[in-house]
């Protein structure tokens, strides 16, 4: 019996022999590469690349908004504060509702007298007087000069004559055309012979004064409060002042326009 076991177990180990013959061994199949998922990029990299404007066409500053435009005025308002009783531009302010108004961009400014030799009481020496008025201004802190010219159609001021102006009693008026900008365009100054039909003529010194303070307002000057000026109103002195100076000074080193703050 023992050997019929023996047998059995010999021919089961020759079959597995055999049947490994047959079927090779076979190697388990590389595991598959581990793949790493795609990252993700982060938002700057996704965003597209931008090339840099070219220089001729590069953005300017961006315009002004109601918050800067509010500051630029302020500041302005604050630096006229600060010149205080040396300048007199919060009259002009108050006569022009709160906008600078002057010449912009010129380095020169053209007269012409205009001579009216219909006038009962004209002699040439108004046009002399005249010119003299304006030779007064030749150093005037703006950075205008003030140049004549023989045409008035092309000048930047016209000086004209009159008898009277119109029951006001004054010998001088100085129109200024300017838009809501406070740009000025163009100036025109009107000097009377008499105050009034019934005057005299008007003294030659008186003349004189009157033409030099109205070429300070054709300049851009309003009127001061302070009698050794030249625009005080009277015009008593016949050359401008220091302060008349400072203030002309200071008017053509801010830009004109509207000083209003709004609430």
């Amino acid at each position: 019996m023992r050997t019929v076991l023996i047998a059995i177990l010999l021919g089961l180990v020759l079959l597995m022999v055999i049947d490994g013959a047959h079927h090779p061994h076979r190697a388990p199949p590389p595991a598959a590469p581990t793949v790493a998922p795609p990252e993700v990029p982060s938002a700057q990299a996704a965003a597209p690349v931008r090339a840099a404007p070219l220089p001729a066409f590069a953005p300017e500053s961006p315009p002004e908004t109601p918050a800067l435009d509010m500051m630029a005025r302020l500041a302005i308002r604050r630096r006229l504060a600060r010149e205080g009783n040396q300048v007199y531009l919060d009259s002009m302010l108050a006569h022009t509702d709160s906008v600078l108004t002057r010449w912009l961009d010129r380095t020169e400014l053209t007269v012409a007298f205009v001579a009216d030799s219909t006038l009962p009481g004209w002699s040439p020496a108004l046009i002399a007087e005249a010119r003299a008025a304006l030779r007064v201004w030749d150093a005037n802190g703006s950075g205008l000069a003030l140049r004549e010219v023989s045409n008035p159609d092309s000048a930047n001021i016209a000086v004209h004559w009159l008898v009277t102006l119109r029951d006001s009693g004054q010998v001088g008026s100085t129109a200024l055309n300017w838009k809501g900008d406070g740009v000025v365009h163009a100036a025109a100054i009107t000097l009377a012979l008499r105050r009034n039909t019934d005057s005299a003529l008007v003294p030659a010194a008186v003349r004189s004064r009157v033409a030099a303070h109205e070429f300070g307002h054709a300049l851009g000057l309003p009127h001061s409060d302070d009698a050794n000026d030249i625009m005080f109103r009277s015009a008593p002195v016949g050359a401008p002042s220091p302060r008349d100076q400072a203030t002309l000074r200071l008017l053509y080193a801010v830009p004109p326009g509207p000083l209003r703050i709004q609430p």
